[in-house]
């Protein structure tokens, strides 16, 4: 049973973006890409090229 934002698949978020980031990211988006599906690939993005960098950080 979902309760708030979150259900047994996701999670809700709420962030404040500038403008200057969602035009910038409205001019890349692929066409019939929802504004969900580019954060969501973004998100994936940036959590692979960071664990990356942590994995090659000497101990």
């Amino acid at each position: 049973m979902a309760t708030g934002t979150t259900n047994a698949k996701s999670q809700a978020l709420k962030a404040r973006v500038p403008h200057e980031i969602v035009n910038a990211m409205e001019s890349v988006k692929e066409t019939g890409e929802s504004t969900s599906q580019f954060i969501i690939a973004s998100m994936q993005g940036e959590i692979k090229r960071r664990q990356r960098r942590k994995a090659k950080e000497p101990e």
